[in-house]
């Protein structure tokens, strides 16, 4: 990055979707570091995160309720993440829209 390439620019957090700024200060602070890429989480995401790493937890924004919540485990890269609650909301709805599973005419004759 260059000193007159530099501009402020927004960016969009990768764990809530809300747009944040980064500014020309922070751009040259992640460039004296040799950080080579940009910042994926907003601040508030961040702080977040740090927090629960050090409990072996990881911070998530709910894709369906939108609610904050923890993971125990590394929130997935290819799909959305998803709190306990609308887990078990959307385990519960396949269970009660599931077809029913009757004996084919193959089993009954066995």
């Amino acid at each position: 990055m260059e000193e007159n390439t530099i501009e402020d620019k927004v960016l969009t957090c990768r764990t809530c979707q809300k747009e944040f700024p980064w500014s020309k200060q922070e751009q040259r602070y992640y460039e004296k570091k040799g950080f080579k890429k940009q910042p994926q989480k907003c601040s508030d995401c961040r702080d977040k995160a740090n927090k629960l790493r050090n409990e072996n937890m990881f911070y998530i924004h709910c894709g369906l309720c939108k609610k904050d919540a923890a993971m125990i485990a590394p929130p997935p890269k290819d799909r959305v993440a998803i709190c306990e609650d609308c887990y078990k909301k959307s385990v519960q709805e396949y269970q009660k829209n599931k077809p029913s599973e009757k004996p084919t005419e193959a089993t009954t004759k066995a």
